[in-house]
């Protein structure tokens, strides 16, 4: 009779319960193959290192973000539809929240921490910008939207951290008056300064 597989646990998830218990710093994939009850080895091959976890994290988060109906985006303004994504994005969060915020806490004063969470801002704004569909041009303004995105999303993130409300109404009110200033700042990144992100990022691994 064939060996019934053994149901691997979700390691990433288990990852951010053991990193909401201990923070960033005691976190150790020791102790996570302990929890999951598998050999080290198992652990270090699905994550050779800490920025593979939270690159695997920022991933999933984005394509449960993106597991929409292109129709359902149809009709929307660009920032209605970025409105729409990031909130999709948040609740994909809501599992890992504790741990998010023990990460936000630690991260400014951790280049290794701070610099994951600027590659996962990079993939997330490129995602939402071009779900946006509302043509970025040349290059640098390009890169001026996805400065403005990522000192949005940064700002909304530290709300959504302390959002204890049911229906999340601080976060929707942030993001709403947060896209609405950008809008009327740039139109949409077709002019003005962008903000240096770098710093908010810092505390806003995912």
């Amino acid at each position: 009779m064939a060996r019934k597989p053994v149901d691997r646990p979700d390691l990433v998830a288990l990852a951010f319960t053991l990193i909401a218990e201990r923070g960033w710093r005691g976190f150790s994939f020791t102790e996570l193959a302990r929890r999951a009850k598998l050999p080290l080895a198992s652990v270090y091959a699905e994550f050779p290192n800490r920025g593979a976890l939270l690159r695997r994290l920022g991933k999933r988060l984005d394509a449960q973000m993106l597991d929409i109906d292109t129709a359902d985006l149809e009709g929307l303004s660009p920032r209605e539809r970025i409105f729409e994504l990031v909130m999709r994005r948040f609740d994909a969060m809501a599992p890992f929240k504790e741990g998010l915020r023990a990460l936000s806490r630690q991260a400014p004063a951790d280049p290794a921490l701070a610099a994951a969470g600027l590659c996962n801002l990079a993939r997330l704004t490129d995602r939402l910008l071009d779900a946006a569909e509302s043509g970025r041009g040349s290059a640098p303004r390009a890169m001026l939207a996805r400065k403005a995105l990522g000192v949005v999303y940064a700002r909304v993130f530290g709300v959504w951290l302390d959002d204890a409300t049911p229906d999340l109404a601080r976060t929707l009110a942030e993001l709403d008056r947060r896209l609405q200033q950008v809008e009327g700042l740039a139109r949409w990144f077709g002019g003005g300064r962008g903000r240096r992100p770098d710093a908010e990022a810092a505390a806003a691994p995912a």
